[in-house]
């Protein structure tokens, strides 16, 4: 029996290009944007997980993608963890994995630095009962501040 692979793509509202994989959406990319999300990572590797864009001079970035879904994280270690598994495993292994180890990666380019990158942060009711709303809030400043984060977060969660 030989099993038929079909990979489409469409692009809706003239800035959203769809890729299906069999019927099932896999990649979405917002074109005026310049993001894009992978929906099915298991087709991905790790390092393959990477958006291309071109900033605002005309440079090509290549940037990783850092993916943290709050929902699976039920404490403040889980949290830690499924941010050092997106980085860098040199700077993970000495990284702190507290709120002053992350300020020093994100201020100073200390251990657990993520390098230029887009992080996507879902799940944000769940990570803001963990931390707390002042030190979630301080994680996100600190994400907001970075000139090379693109940060995307939950919108009906934090404003």
């Amino acid at each position: 029996m030989v099993e038929i692979l079909v990979i489409r793509k469409e692009i809706k509202d003239d800035n959203e290009l769809y890729l299906y994989f069999n019927d099932k959406l896999i990649y979405k990319r917002w074109l005026n944007y310049g993001y894009s999300k992978v929906l099915d990572k298991m087709a991905y590797g790790r390092d393959t997980f990477v958006s291309i864009i071109e900033d605002e001079n005309g440079k090509i970035r290549h940037l990783r993608k850092i993916f943290i879904n709050g929902e699976f994280c039920k404490t403040k270690e889980d949290f830690w963890n499924r941010y050092v598994a997106e980085i860098e495993s040199e700077s993970a292994k000495y990284f702190g994995k507290n709120l002053d180890a992350f300020n020093d990666a994100i201020t100073a380019e200390g251990p657990g630095f993520p390098g230029d990158c887009i992080i996507e942060i879902i799940g944000t009711k769940t990570l803001e009962k963990i931390f707390g709303m002042e030190d979630f809030e301080f994680i996100i400043g600190l994400l907001r501040d970075a000139d090379f984060v693109d940060l995307i977060i939950e919108k009906e969660n934090i404003e």
